[in-house]
């Protein structure tokens, strides 16, 4: 619920702050001290859509989140749709996803996750003055935010399931761009560390040749 409220004021916020934005705003935004580099699976977790009349269903943004997710380059990542870790939860467990209660269904999919995926999506949507498109991307090991991504439509957007893909399209790129960025972040890092060591190294050498160059005299 709490979550639920910060959603909202965030929304209520955008929609006050870009009045007159003539198309749509995008922002993503990697959590401090975490990091994408090691996903190699994402999968797709229950949605946060209310239904409403002359918008796309749930089902048509869960086949949109699904549809997309597969046109992602392997290269990138793998994302793991959300009907498929549901069959094969009830097949293990014979429970069932989607007869549980939200809560009780979001406890059973956290607990089960990390046998499908490194990291998990829930993607949310709120439609109000203007429709603002969320995705968060949680550890499948430790439950962690790591990564936000936020889409808010323009005024003149129409709410179709053509505009939603293309908005997800645009979450699915932006999460491969950062994983590749961290990915070579760390290995310059790591590059960093390491000629660094191999310095520290070189002069421990030379100091010790020197103590015994003098220990012979």
């Amino acid at each position: 619920m709490k979550k639920f409220v910060q959603i909202l004021i965030v929304t209520v916020f955008m929609t006050v702050l870009c009045p007159l934005a003539s198309a749509y705003w995008e922002e993503g935004k990697p959590q401090e001290g975490q990091t994408v580099a090691d996903i190699k699976t994402l999968a797709i977790a229950a949605p946060l859509y209310i239904e409403k009349k002359g918008y796309p269903t749930l089902a048509e943004y869960i086949d949109v989140l699904n549809a997309r997710g597969a046109k992602v380059s392997p290269k990138k990542y793998k994302v793991v749709p959300y009907d498929v870790i549901a069959k094969d939860i009830l097949q293990t467990t014979g429970k069932d996803l989607y007869t549980l209660n939200r809560i009780a269904a979001v406890r059973v999919f956290r607990n089960k996750v990390a046998q499908y995926a490194d990291a998990y999506l829930v993607p949310t949507v709120t439609t109000s003055r203007r429709t603002v498109l969320f995705f968060e991307v949680y550890s499948a090991a430790t439950s962690e935010l790591l990564y936000t991504y936020q889409i808010i439509l323009a005024p003149d957007d129409l709410d179709t399931v053509g505009t939603y893909s293309d908005m997800v399209s645009l979450f699915y790129d932006a999460l491969g761009d950062e994983i590749n960025k961290q990915k070579g972040d760390k290995v310059a890092e790591e590059k960093k560390a390491r000629k660094e060591r191999e310095k520290e190294e070189r002069k421990a050498q030379r100091e010790r040749e020197k103590a015994a160059e003098s220990a012979g005299k």
